[in-house]
């Protein structure tokens, strides 16, 4: 179970305003042939997206990649080391060496409820069927969500169609009950603003509140898939905010340590900085379990875009 749930877990000034979703379908239809009008607008749009985003080329994904004896130490231990990741963590938070963004891609399991199939976890495949099933005798459905913290959306920025975004309060939501959430434009059918749904995040159940729609069409890196994807089908949930040592806090700490990290002087630089703070912080024996990819998000994105 633990490490299902790692495994659910999946992390510039940076504006998209580019319809992504718009250019998957057109490379898509590069291979069953397309129009010469409709070839040339998506090449001038990827350009001018590229051109746009000079950031990418300094911005990688930081995950943690620990081995079942060190999450088991960390999970089950006398709290030591979830102090020691919360001082790593606000080191993270706080750097005026880089820019650093977690999030996450957690799952929800919906009750009781009729999901757009595009909605699902598992859409587009031959599993989609897998993602409807019981909890504790209530009809439930694994629905994609995604966990974010202000500065991913100063990465990626949310246009809000109608309702409203998310403020400070809204991510102490630990021990409360409720979580305030936004809903890509696939939802809009389905609900409204200050509807109230049931259903889990992680380990335990909570009552979700709609306060917001996202606009069409925008769109953020998903780490899940390795590629840039739209908002469109996501639950969209501020990532809590940990002050207490408990087991779901321990899960979420774990996670707002993998994220984007930007940095002009380069991604050894950054690496560099991570390993100093966890030995600083105690945490020396993970300098090989926290990785930064190589490949920056620039050479992702146009890998997807051409």
């Amino acid at each position: 179970m633990r490490k299902c749930i790692r495994t659910i877990a999946g992390f510039l000034t940076v504006m998209i305003i580019i319809m992504l979703s718009a250019c998957y379908a057109g490379k898509e239809n590069k291979e069953f042939g397309t129009d010469k009008e409709t070839l040339a607008t998506q090449t001038e749009s990827d350009e001018t997206m590229l051109s746009d985003l000079p950031s990418y080329s300094y911005t990688w994904r930081m995950a943690e990649h620990l081995d079942d004896s060190s999450y088991d130490e960390y999970m089950h231990g006398d709290g030591q080391l979830f102090q020691k990741l919360m001082s790593f963590s606000e080191k993270l938070r706080s750097s005026q060496e880089f820019t650093f963004a977690p999030y996450a891609s957690n799952l929800v399991e919906l009750l009781n409820l009729t999901v757009p199939d595009q909605c699902k976890v598992n859409y587009g495949t031959d599993f989609i069927e897998e993602s409807d099933y019981e909890i504790d005798g209530e009809p439930a459905t694994a629905a994609e969500a995604l966990q974010v913290t202000e500065s991913l959306l100063d990465l990626f920025p949310l246009q809000v169609a109608e309702g409203r975004g998310f403020t400070d309060y809204d991510y102490a939501y630990l021990g409360k009950g409720r979580i305030p959430v936004i809903l890509g434009a696939a939802y809009k059918e389905t609900f409204s603003i200050g509807d109230t749904f049931e259903g889990y995040y992680i380990i335990e159940r909570f009552t979700f509140e709609v306060i917001g729609f996202a606009e069409a069409g925008s769109a953020f890196y998903s780490s899940a898939v390795c590629r840039p994807v739209p908002y469109d089908r996501y639950i969209i949930m501020p990532f809590a905010s940990v002050q207490e040592d408990s087991e779901m806090g321990r899960i979420i700490l774990l996670q707002k340590i993998c994220g984007l990290i930007t940095d002009e002087n380069g991604r050894d630089h950054a690496l560099k900085q991570v390993n100093e703070w966890l030995v600083e912080t105690g945490l020396k024996d993970w300098i090989d379990q926290i990785s930064i990819m190589d490949d920056s998000l620039r050479t992702i994105i146009q890998y997807h875009l051409y």
